[in-house]
């Protein structure tokens, strides 16, 4: 039974169970709060003992490594990362001092006493840079952390917590690394601060130290005034903005080197300002320094191309042209931007691709090509030889080809006239040499038959048939005369002359000549210019070339002769090789006959070409024009159609000196002769032998010599000896100018006249320069001989 029951049990004493009730309350309550206290700590170190369990779980599974040290810097508790990183087991760690754990790397001393007093209880210190030393020796770059444990104002301990950062600071040395390597460096500008960040790299680009304050006035004037204007633009227009901006620049460092640089800056703007601008800086000297080079290479390659005599360009694989050389586009008449990016069957004549197109392909298929082609381009048509050069890429795959394209008609044409030359020369040189040998049997001829005419003047009947035979004589010394013209080895005598005088002196004689069927037109230029030629020998080609214009008219024309001043420039000279830009007066002789054909034209400056019936003309004419002509520095042309008549153009090198009018005097026929010693030097027996009884016949002494070492013999003996009269050209190797040299050697101030049948200048070249008046041309009169002689002795002519 309960307590409340057996009171009621009992009745009436209810009243001292309420008082008992009511005593018992205060205890009742201190029981409930005693127990309800229990129950709390009992709670709260439930609680604690969670949160312990938490906190250790959360530090035995921290990544970093953590310490508890004490007082003395020993650790007291060491989690699991921190044995990892160091190789040890936790319970190894217990006890060990840390400094013997970690340390400085770069100074080896060892980081401040954590047990030192702190003034706050949020005294905390930070480093990086730090090392770990494993226990297997190696060391591990750090980061590190060093927190009080405090116990009221009592400091207990320290709670050190460290990080490996060795992927970090890879990752660091490798930026580095690559900065270095590219030479490039970061920036950082905060606007809002006016702060300026860089990192080594840029310092090292300037040559700052590493470090030192920035600001834009030390910096300014590192870069190159111009270039620093417009960076100050592009970074003002960013700043306000936003806008990203990239230049290359030139800098001077603050060591003196020079440099280009490359900056690349962007803004990042925050509610309309820029609140940081950020970019790079890369020495891009050397990058500049080989563009520069490879420009200087490529305008060296590019204008070494320009100035070849030679069409190139470069075709790539789709048969678009992407490069021409100078010569390329002013030969084909079209710029550079013309024919650059077209395809070649667009640039091309059809009839020209179709002999390209197979060359084409096979070169674009990697085979080199050579092979010759025509164009026409402009109405001209040109002959080429072309070689295609395939170029391979590192995949061995064909890119395109070059093309060389050489002009071959230039060197044909002048292969055709070298023919020509060569020809002209081989027979000017046989015609020469049977000149002069006909030259000696002409003068044996004509000197013995004016011996004998003095010894008949009683017998008209042998002086009627020597007559004939002289007139003979003297028609074969005219043909050699013509002979020598052609070969340009006749003897001139040029003067300065006044062209118009002189055919204005023809014009009685071609009327005569030509006769009355031809009209004849004299047009002479006003102000003409002087020329320096043989008056006679001029007049002879201008009367050649109208009796040949006469015979090109039977049914009569009109014949002009007209003269011109011409100047001649480099264009129309590499079109006539012939001669040389300059000056020259022109003497143009035009007729309105039948014409010449093209393949007869090319021919009719060879001697003994005629197309004139046997008999009706020796094919000497237009040859011995041509020879003069360039006997005296010029050149002949000729142009003709048949039916539209012939003109003959020649052209005679101007003369700056004055002209020189001489009366012409009739010398009296009666021959001088004299009674000095002649020393007569002469290769040719009969002809020697004939001189020497002409001038014994005049009165002079004469010593005979066959050649140069006989007459020195003479020279050098007491032998009388007032003139020497020798040939030119002689056998032994001493030649008339030489023997000359060595006579006025031997005796000073001796008279010498020369003789020779053709004038050959490189026998003329030794020795001193001859003079015309120093020569007599084979063959010679007896009257020529004595008037010459007379006038080397006495200075005048003296009449017997």
């Amino acid at each position: 039974m309960g307590f409340v029951e057996s009171l009621l049990q009992h009745g009436g004493g209810l009243a001292v169970v309420a008082g008992a009730v009511l005593a018992a309350i205060p205890a009742l309550l201190i029981i409930f709060w005693l127990l309800r206290s229990r129950a709390d700590d009992r709670r709260a170190q439930v609680q604690a003992k969670a949160k312990a369990r938490r906190n250790e779980s959360i530090v035995e599974a921290s990544g970093e490594g953590i310490f508890e040290l004490d007082a003395t810097g020993r650790v007291r508790y060491a989690n699991p990362a921190a044995a990892r990183m160091l190789g040890f087991a936790v319970e190894e760690l217990v006890g060990v001092d840390y400094r013997s754990i970690v340390t400085n790397a770069e100074s080896e001393v060892h980081i401040a006493d954590p047990a030192r007093p702190v003034r706050y209880t949020t005294d905390m210190r930070r480093g990086v840079g730090a090392t770990l030393k494993r226990k297997d020796g190696r060391l591990r770059p750090v980061e590190y952390r060093l927190v009080p444990l405090l116990d009221g104002p009592r400091t207990i301990g320290t709670l050190m917590t460290f990080a490996d950062i060795s992927e970090r600071v890879r990752l660091d040395v490798m930026l580095q690394d690559m900065q270095a390597t590219a030479k490039v460096g970061a920036w950082e500008y905060l606007p809002d601060n006016d702060r300026l960040i860089w990192t080594d790299e840029v310092y090292r680009i300037h040559d700052i130290p590493v470090g030192s304050s920035l600001d834009f006035k030390r910096i300014e004037v590192c870069y190159d005034e111009g270039d620093r204007r417009a960076y100050k633009k592009l970074w003002d227009e960013s700043l306000a903005t936003g806008r990203d901006f990239e230049a290359e620049m030139r800098i001077a460092t603050t060591q003196g080197r020079a440099l280009w640089v490359h900056v690349i800056g962007k803004a990042e703007r925050v509610d309309g300002r820029t609140r940081r601008m950020h970019g790079i800086i890369q020495d891009i000297t050397a990058r500049r320094v080989a563009e520069q080079k490879l420009r200087e290479t490529r305008d060296f390659f590019e204008k070494t191309l320009d100035a070849m005599p030679t069409i190139v360009n470069y075709v790539n694989a789709d048969g678009i042209v992407t490069y021409c050389n100078r010569l390329m586009a002013e030969g084909w008449g079209l710029s550079r931007e013309q024919i650059v990016g077209r395809r070649v069957i667009d640039l091309v004549p059809p009839e020209t691709y179709a002999q390209l197109r197979s060359h084409l392909h096979a070169a674009l298929n990697g085979e080199p090509q050579a092979f010759t082609a025509t164009t026409l381009i402009d109405a001209r048509r040109n002959e080429w030889q072309v070689h295609y050069v395939p170029e391979t890429g590192a995949n061995g795959r064909v890119r395109g080809f070059f093309s060389v394209m050489h002009d071959l008609t230039e060197i044909k044409q002048l292969e055709a006239r070298l023919i020509q030359a060569q020809k002209m020369e081989a027979v000017g040189q046989l015609t020469g040499g049977i000149a002069h040998d006909f030259n000696n049997l002409l003068g044996v001829v004509i000197g013995n038959l004016q011996l004998l005419q003095r010894s008949l003047f009683e017998h008209p009947t042998h002086l009627r048939k020597i007559s004939t035979a002289m007139r003979a004589a003297v028609r074969g010394a005219d043909l050699t005369r013509r002979l020598l013209a052609f070969s340009r080895r006749q003897l001139l005598e040029p003067e300065v002359v006044d062209l118009n005088r002189n055919v204005k002196g023809l014009d009685d004689l071609l009327r005569r000549t030509l006769g009355d069927s031809i009209e004849v037109k004299i047009l002479p230029a006003a102000d003409l210019w002087l020329s320096r030629v043989d008056p006679s020998q001029l007049e002879s080609a201008i009367l050649n070339l109208a009796i040949n214009a006469r015979d090109a008219m039977p049914q009569g024309g009109t014949l002009t002769i007209a003269t011109r001043n011409r100047v001649l420039d480099r264009l129309f000279c590499d079109d006539h090789p012939e001669l040389l830009p300059g000056e020259y007066v022109c003497v143009e002789v035009t007729d309105t006959g039948a014409g010449i054909s093209k393949d007869i034209l090319k021919s009719v400056f060879e001697p003994f070409f005629t197309t004139k019936e046997p008999g009706k003309g020796s094919g000497l004419g237009l040859s011995m024009v041509h020879g003069f002509a360039k006997q005296s520095g010029g050149a002949t042309f000729i142009d003709s159609e048949p039916g539209r008549g012939t003109h003959v153009t020649l052209f005679l090198p101007r003369c700056s000196e004055g002209v020189v009018l001489r009366e012409e005097t009739g010398f009296n026929r009666v021959v001088p002769g004299g009674s000095e010693s002649i020393l007569v030097v002469e290769d040719d027996t009969d002809l020697r032998e004939t001189s020497a009884a002409t001038l014994t016949h005049l009165g002079y002494r004469i010593i005979q010599a066959p050649n140069a070492d006989a007459a020195l013999r003479v020279l050098a003996s007491d032998e009388s000896v007032d003139l020497l009269f020798t040939d030119v050209m002689m056998p032994g190797g001493m030649l008339g100018p030489a023997l000359a040299q060595r006579a006025r050697e031997l005796r000073p101030g001796i008279n010498v006249l020369f003789t020779t049948g053709y004038a050959n200048s490189g026998a003329l070249s030794n020795g001193a320069a001859l003079a015309y008046s120093d020569m007599l041309p084979k063959p010679y009169r007896a009257e020529d001989l004595a008037l010459r002689i007379r006038t080397l002795l006495d200075g005048e002519v003296r009449v017997a």
